[in-house]
Order: structure tokens, then sequence, then C-alpha cells
């Protein structure tokens, strides 16, 4: 296969065209990479140079078709003042959301570990140049929003104090659009990831108040930057799956659901990304994974991106995640 028809295939997809063979990208995060090269989860989720060494190695070791820099979610509510976490092998976590006082957005090319995503980023598309897509995650205003109020002091201010919460979502939005344009400056296509936009934890009125409206603004900005951008919502979206959509994001990541039932939801303008189960990938065995990768693809076709639902986990076993692209290679349209 060459190497150029990473891109292209992307390229075609992104058009609304089918790719000759399917894309596929199980989404393999700094912890699992570096769990591969034998490094600690806080150097790479820390040190630029250690990030790309081991997204990048991972990319080689698996053979998918893209790359996604991501080290955790806590990455800008911690460049804006939140006290977060490092464990010396596990991923970072929360302590203490910022002070008012001193919430105000950040710089990304200095504050906190933006600079360190910015410049793996930049690493690795002079590494790759047009070789294959660089995906960057950060996170969607109302995700951002929640790290920076205190997850269940946002929740009830939507019920509340609207106002108040609308306050948290207008800073982490004019944040993220900061971060946003760093991203296509630095060579990556922005990946927004949205945990707590779920509909597990909000009803699709309450998205449509406060999650949807700064999602648009913030895919709206990319596209103005002349990138595309994707988004990824976990858990249960079965009913906001049209309200995604309707943010204007080119392709979106879509945790454990029928693909032929999501697909019906969103129509054809979409890229659907996903979905075989993170569980599957952890406990196998592989010959399951390749089942369920095979029913993806058979609902999803080649106007798929074969995936993972979330983040492949740190211990998935190897066979594992080559199962999933495997399926991908060798898979023929009916």
């Amino acid at each position: 296969m060459g190497e150029q028809n990473r891109s292209r295939r992307f390229a075609a997809l992104m058009r609304g065209e089918k790719p000759a063979r399917p894309v596929v990208f199980p989404m393999v995060a700094a912890n699992h990479a570096a769990r591969l090269e034998g490094f600690s989860i806080s150097e790479a989720v820390t040190q630029p140079d250690t990030l790309a060494r081991v997204l990048y190695s991972a990319y080689r070791f698996y053979g998918y078709d893209l790359i996604m820099v991501f080290t955790d979610t806590m990455v800008e509510a911690e460049a804006m003042g939140a006290q977060v976490l490092i464990p010396e092998d596990d991923d970072p976590f929360l302590l203490e959301p910022p002070r008012l006082s001193r919430l105000e957005p950040a710089d990304p090319e200095k504050d906190g570990r933006m600079p360190v995503v910015l410049e793996a980023t930049s690493r690795l598309k002079a590494l790759l140049e047009d070789e294959a897509p660089i995906l960057t995650s950060l996170k969607g205003p109302f995700s951002l929003a929640s790290f920076l109020h205190g997850i269940d002091k946002f929740l009830e201010d939507l019920l509340t104090d609207p106002g108040r919460a609308h306050q948290f979502l207008r800073i982490a939005t004019d944040n993220q659009l900061a971060y946003a344009d760093a991203v296509v400056k630095a060579g990556g296509i922005p990946f927004i990831g949205d945990p707590v936009a779920s509909g597990s934890l909000v009803s699709p009125e309450m998205f449509r108040e406060f999650a949807r409206p700064y999602l648009e603004q913030l895919v709206r900005s990319i596209h103005e930057a002349g990138a595309k951008a994707g988004l990824h919502i976990c858990g249960e979206t079965k009913g906001l799956l049209r309200d995604m959509a309707a943010t204007g994001a080119d392709f979106l990541s879509i945790d454990e659901m029928d693909l032929a039932l999501a697909r019906q939801e969103v129509g054809d303008r979409v890229v659907l990304m996903g979905n075989v189960s993170t569980n599957l990938l952890l406990e196998g065995p592989p010959e399951q994974v390749t089942a369920a990768a095979t029913t993806c693809l058979d609902r999803g076709g080649q106007s798929l991106i074969l995936s993972s639902s979330c983040d492949v986990p740190t211990e998935s076993p190897k066979e594992n995640v080559r199962a999933l692209v495997a399926t991908a290679r060798e898979w023929r349209s009916a």
C-alpha cells in the first residue's frame, strides 16, 4: 500500500466519496502508545518529544491510517489554572478547579501542557508530511466548562443557574477557539472530544441549549481556518446524533450503537467513525474483535472510519488492536 494513500483516502471520505479501501484508526492515545514503547504515561503526557515518538511508533507498529495526538482530558483546564495530578504511570486527573478570580483564557503557546500537544503535533507533521492525517484532540466547550467549575456544580447550574453556566461556557469557548487555531497552524486536524456532553449525563434539550451552540461556533471557526473538524462524544448518544451532525463537524465518532441506525439518523452528509467496543479490545479475544469490526464495516461501509468506540485502553493486548486493523485491510464490500 502506498503511504500517500492514507491521506488520499481520508480526503476522499471528507469529500463525501468512498475510498478504494476503508480508513481504519483504533483510537490509540498517549497511554497505550507509551505502554507499547516502554515509557511511563507521565513521560508521554509531559514531554513533546516522547509524546510524538510513542504515537509515531504505535502508528508504524499497527499500520493504521491516522494519528491522534491525545494525552488526557485535563490539558486545557490545567492551563487555565486547575490543579491536576499527573501520576507516574496513570492518566492525569482533576484535583481542583481553578479559582474564579484567575479564570481567563490561556495562551496555547505558553500555558500548561498545551504547548506539549502543539509541539508533538508539529513534530509528527514534520515526520509524516502528507503521508497520514494527524488528529489533535481538544475538549468541547461543554466539557471544559464543567472542569473549570466542577462537574457536579456545572451540571447543577444547568437547572438552577443557567446564566452562570453560560458564563463558564463562553470563557471555555474563547479558550478553545484560540487553541483550535493553534492546532491548525501546527498541522493538526482538530478532533473535539466532549465526554461530559454525553446523553448519559444531559438530555437532548440541554444539549441543544448548552452544548450545540458553542460546538457550532468552534466548528465554524475551524472551517474558517481551512481545516476539517471531528467530534467525539462518549456514552449514550442515540438521542443526540442529529444535533451532533448539526454542529457542522465533518466526522462524528460515536460510542457503541448500531451504525446502520446511526446512519439513518445523520444521513449521508457526515462521515461516521466507530465503534468496536473498548471492553472487547481490552478483553478480546482477537476473533471477537474481528467479528465486531466486520459488523461495523458491513453496516457502515466504506464511508466509515473503522475505529474503536472510545480510546483504546492502556492495557489492551496488541493482538486485539492488530485484529481491528487487519479486518479493515481484508474486508471487501458485498
